[in-house]
């Protein structure tokens, strides 16, 4: 029996209205997030400070992940994730106007330790509600479209600084942007009971034994992408391209990330996700091994970067999709919680890593170091699927 129109009339433009703060929301995170990794480093530098000083600035960014992922889950049972998310938003853009304002590297350690655990909040929030309000038929295209959505605000954001320059202004436009995504939520679902705790619920940390190969996705995914991010321009310089053009590369590549990230979700929606998981790290991991051969040609180097890093996006997708298929209530807010601590923790692992493996072998050692850290991630969806056919697995 179908429900009455009048009860369904004033749930489905809501529950659309949350989908879509969350997603936009984040994209705008992601723009000013975009904008303020770059603009930190180029004034700092431009102000004479050390690199070994920014790399700590940048540090004090990333560290919250660690303080905030633990108490994200309890913070969004509490209060609701849309109440979590404005909140967030809102430190997020007054961080931004503080940092334009005091412009300096030492204002900038307490300043951007509030911005990164604003960011800890709002990315481990968000991926919980998009999963908790997506419907499981349909889980895969959303994702696809969050994920979509957060790339292409990170890509925005070194265009923005093109645009208007690298001085503090920037800063003022990511407060607004905080400031605009946190009136978007506010026309969102502000209900609390979307991560309600059960008897049977784990403990955040324990999560891990349940779904390893969804929950370490994202370790094993920010690694390679903060080391190519990090090490591609080297790499490709030093293959026999000019700066620009591995500039050029690096923006193609988050065209990649963008485009295919949706496509990938829509094809989970329809096969198994544990088969198209391993079948995305493999390619990933071919399409990095025949990398080197398409260089130093541009057009070649750009389809094949095009692709792989796409192919490589959807692994993040995928993991996102498979916590979301996995878990409910407490346990998704703390599965959420704990793929953002996973992300910082492979991000900050990641480069010094493949920046070790380039000093090895010159400058071929960033392909490895890559390859090596997918495959490392390969066993874990493999162990899964074979878990998976057991009869007793699946009562």
């Amino acid at each position: 029996m179908t429900e009455p129109a009048s009860l369904l009339s004033p749930v489905q433009p809501r529950h659309k209205r949350s989908l879509a703060a969350a997603i936009v929301s984040m994209g705008m995170v992601n723009l000013s997030m975009g904008i303020a990794f770059p603009l930190t480093a180029i004034i700092l530098a431009r102000q004479g400070v050390e690199p070994g000083m920014i790399g700590l600035s940048t540090a004090a960014q990333a560290a919250p992940v660690f303080f905030i992922s633990p108490l994200a889950p309890r913070i969004m049972r509490r209060f609701g994730p849309a109440n979590v998310m404005i909140f967030g938003l809102l430190l997020a853009g007054i961080s931004f106007l503080l940092m334009g304002l005091f412009a300096n590297l030492y204002a900038w350690f307490p300043l951007r330790f509030l911005l990164g655990s604003a960011g800890t909040l709002l990315w481990a929030t968000s991926e919980a509600w998009i999963n908790a309000l997506a419907h499981e038929e349909r889980r895969g295209r959303i994702v696809g479209i969050y994920g979509a959505s957060a790339a292409a605000g990170f890509a925005l954001g070194p265009t923005m600084l093109v645009l208007i320059g690298t001085g503090v202004e920037p800063f003022f436009l990511g407060g607004g942007l905080m400031v605009a995504a946190a009136a978007v939520v506010v026309t969102a679902d502000r209900s609390r009971n979307h991560f309600e705790a059960s008897e049977k619920s784990a403990p955040m940390w324990r999560l891990i034994w349940i779904a390893p190969a969804a929950l370490l996705a994202n370790f094993f995914y920010a690694a390679a992408e903060e080391s190519l991010v990090t090490f591609f321009p080297i790499y490709a310089i030093r293959s026999g391209m000019i700066e620009q053009t591995s500039l050029l590369l690096l923006t193609i590549a988050s065209l990649g990330a963008i485009l295919m990230q949706p496509v990938v979700g829509v094809v989970a929606d329809k096969v198994n996700r544990m088969n198209l998981l391993i079948g995305l790290v493999l390619a990933t991991v071919a399409g990095y091994i025949l990398l080197p051969f398409a260089m130093p040609g541009f057009i070649a180097t750009a389809i094949a970067l095009f692709l792989v890093v796409g192919l490589a996006n959807g692994i993040f997708t995928l993991g996102m999709v498979l916590v979301g298929e996995r878990f409910r209530g407490s346990e998704l807010a703390g599965a959420s919680a704990f793929t953002t601590a996973m992300w910082g923790t492979g991000a900050l692992v990641g480069a010094p890593l493949s920046g070790l493996a380039m000093q090895l072998w010159d400058p071929h050692g960033l392909i490895v170091a890559v390859v090596v850290i997918f495959l490392a991630y390969l066993p874990f969806p493999l162990i899964a699927r074979l878990r998976a056919k057991r009869p007793d697995a699946e009562r």
